[in-house]
């Protein structure tokens, strides 16, 4: 492996389509800055052929701000993987050695600044927690995003990309220009986290209304418990009594008597219900 790339990777070649290696070409293009403590890949070129990348990576940050370039890379295994797009930053965490490949395809132009910092740069910046917060997804170790690249970012790796200075002057600036993106990248990504796990919680959430509305549809009906309205009669008004005798004021007093106390029963009725002999309508 050549030597530069081992503080990154514990195993890795670029071939071509003939299986080739072209590490060495993509290696004269790479410098190690002191500061941040970074490998800085400096990726101007059109390709001859198609380029295969694979290697076990160290656990770090790794950042690609693509102006121009074509293909896909990322962890070999899992849907976390990524496109190389114009305009873009590609981030991705790793919290163990992870095997991870990409391929590019031949005629393509690669114009991109790729920035890796190692785990030990981390934690020598004071980022620690910034970085694990990238992995609150439960139970990953792996953080992986493509984002649209700001104004600024893409500002400071054209310049990486093509320096006016020399000399120690250009090694400040590319390490000034490293900081910052390094500063914005992980404050960018550390949203990016957030906001999918907030998804994921509300996801959940409405998973679980649903599971509760589909067992309430598939629950059975419950039984009525409307009793159906029996029918009902009244007692139909007996004839009044015969007299054997008496006066016709008293046969009238008597009559005129039960009529009132009828009319007062009627009244006090509910609602619905006929008088006489007939049924309890239904309302």
């Amino acid at each position: 492996m050549t030597q530069i790339y081992h503080r990154l990777f514990d195993q890795f070649r670029i071939v071509d389509s003939e299986d080739a290696s072209r590490s060495d070409d993509f290696a004269g293009a790479a410098r190690w800055l002191e500061l941040p403590g970074c490998l800085f890949q400096r990726n101007d070129v059109v390709l001859d052929s198609t380029i295969r990348t694979e290697g076990v990576i160290k656990p770090g940050l790794f950042v690609s701000v693509v102006l121009q370039g074509a293909g896909h890379g990322g962890p070999r295994r899992g849907a976390k993987r990524f496109r190389y797009t114009e305009n873009t930053i590609v981030v991705m965490a790793l919290r163990r050695p992870v095997l991870c490949g990409g391929e590019a395809p031949g005629g393509a132009r690669m114009f991109a600044a790729g920035l890796a910092f190692p785990l030990s740069s981390i934690d020598r910046l004071g980022l620690q927690q910034e970085f694990l917060d990238l992995f609150s997804e439960e139970g990953t170790d792996e953080f992986v995003v493509a984002l649209k690249a700001p104004p600024r970012i893409l500002a400071m790796a054209t310049e990486m990309l093509s320096p006016t200075l020399k000399g120690r002057a250009e090694e400040l600036l590319l390490s000034a220009h490293a900081m910052e993106i390094l500063a914005r990248v992980i404050s960018i990504a550390g949203q990016r986290a957030r906001m999918v796990v907030s998804d994921d919680h509300k996801q959940r959430r409405l998973r679980a209304v649903r599971d509760t509305m589909d067992a309430d549809l598939r629950r059975p009906a419950y039984p009525s418990t409307t009793r159906p309205i029996s029918r009902a009669t009244t007692t139909p008004p007996t004839s009044p009594p015969r007299f054997a005798g008496g006066s016709a004021t008293r046969r009238a007093g008597t009559v005129r008597s039960r009529i009132e106390r009828r009319s007062a029963s009627l009244k006090s009725r509910p609602a619905g219900v006929s008088a006489g002999v007939g049924q309890v309508s239904a309302i």
